[in-house]
């Protein structure tokens, strides 16, 4: 929280006491947002009206929050000079309370202080928003031009009503990635690599993701209803779904698996809803079994770190346990191959005959599937699969090859 500059009162150089803003010095001005994301966690109906059933000392995760490096220092330093050092705080003095007795470097607390407010350099904290909305993850909107693909609509309006699509997504899904780190804080900050998040880290203020996320929001909407209702509908629904993941879906056993298979197939529906191309139930039937094994080979990877890494039995924020990794990867294993059944089925049905020149080339595709499956299980299952599977293959080469082997077998399998 370097941004966060420490102001100190009383005498500079004497002994006079140093005194320190919890709020201000200590967490950057993001206590009452800490306070919020803390009761939305614990019951998201509570959280909205500010009315938790535990006090916020008892909610917040204390010993994790991203207090500001410097301003300890300076404290310490202080009692190393015999001076007294004083936390003091606009509110009750009871949160104040613990957090001195958790970094037990403050001599005394008080409360009823005026509030400090504290400003953020524009630029540094334009470089993390940017960061902690992920753009590189746009990449898996690409989906929305896989009905366009698939129906072998190649027109230049068919091609500009799906940008709008993927634009759409891209600022939705960007917003749901601010939501869903406001909501991890906790587990993000005892997270090995996650720590480093902006808003886990304390580098970029909470504040700034609830500002930023309902523009985002309203943005990618607006984008929508530029192409008709039933885009809109789908972005809607969305949004809707994506936020009830991040609050509470994403604990529930099995069904977070199933809601990440339905998210991406969502894509393809959006895809279809921009272009006024029908999509197959063959299509939508692929693409839920597909990504639903991709979502368990996430939960696999997860339960596969923290087994290796020992230091607990369940992936925090999650509602798995090492002892369900064996299931996990049966989950992933047959969900991909039943997939690859929907294919095989699809290629031997009457619309391929009439639709492909050499609909045999797709058989191709089957064995690849197959390959690639697999093989994402097993390198999950050693751990080698340490973030999203979907940003992993469009980093794994082996994967990009069996993507262009796919491409190149569905070109060929095309009628001149």
């Amino acid at each position: 929280m370097d941004n966060a500059a420490t102001k100190t009162r009383g005498a500079e150089g004497g002994k006079g006491p140093l005194i320190v803003d919890l709020d201000a010095d200590l967490l950057g001005g993001n206590l009452a947002a800490e306070v919020f994301w803390a009761g939305m966690r614990q019951d998201w109906r509570r959280g909205v009206t500010g009315r938790t059933s535990a006090p916020a000392e008892a909610l917040l995760d204390l010993a994790h929050l991203p207090y500001h490096g410097p301003t300890l220092a300076r404290c310490r330093a202080a009692r190393d000079e015999g001076r007294k050092v004083v936390l003091v705080t606009s509110g009750e003095a009871s949160l104040a309370e613990a957090v001195a007795q958790q970094l037990d470097c403050f001599d005394a607390v008080e409360g009823g202080h005026p509030a400090r407010r504290i400003k953020t350099p524009v630029l540094a904290g334009s470089r993390d928003l940017l960061r902690a909305m992920r753009p590189h993850q746009w990449v898996k909107n690409l989906l929305v031009f896989l009905p366009m693909v698939v129906a072998h609509r190649f027109e230049a309006v068919t091609f500009g009503w799906s940008l709008l699509a993927f634009l759409s997504f891209g600022l939705i899904a960007s917003a749901v990635y601010l939501v869903n780190d406001l909501v991890d804080l906790p587990s993000d900050r005892r997270h090995e690599v996650k720590r480093t998040r902006p808003f886990a880290s304390g580098r970029l203020p909470l504040v700034t993701g609830m500002r930023a996320a309902p523009v985002l929001f309203i943005a990618g909407l607006g984008l929508a209803a530029l192409a008709g209702i039933e885009l809109f509908a789908a972005m809607a629904a969305y949004a809707v779904i994506t936020t009830a993941y991040s609050l509470r879906l994403k604990g529930t056993l099995a069904a977070d698996i199933l809601v990440l298979a339905v998210l991406y197939t969502l894509r393809i529906i959006a895809g279809a809803a921009a272009t006024g191309i029908v999509p197959s139930m063959w299509l939508l039937t692929f693409s839920i079994f597909l990504f639903f094994s991709l979502g368990a080979v996430k939960r696999l990877a997860e339960l596969v770190n923290i087994e290796h890494s020992g230091a607990q039995r369940k992936v925090a924020g999650r509602a798995y346990m090492t002892e369900d990794r064996p299931v996990v990867a049966m989950l992933a294993t047959s969900a991909g191959f039943l997939a690859v059944l929907v294919l095989a089925l699809y290629i031997d049905s009457p619309d391929v005959r009439g639709q492909y020149g050499t609909p045999e080339a797709l058989w191709g595709i089957c064995l690849v599937l197959l390959f690639w499956t697999s093989r994402m299980v097993l390198l999950a299952h050693r751990g080698l699969v340490d973030q999203d599977p979907v940003y992993f293959a469009l980093t794994d080469r082996v994967s990009l090859a069996s993507g262009l082997l796919v491409a190149i077998l569905f070109t060929a399998a095309i009628p001149a």
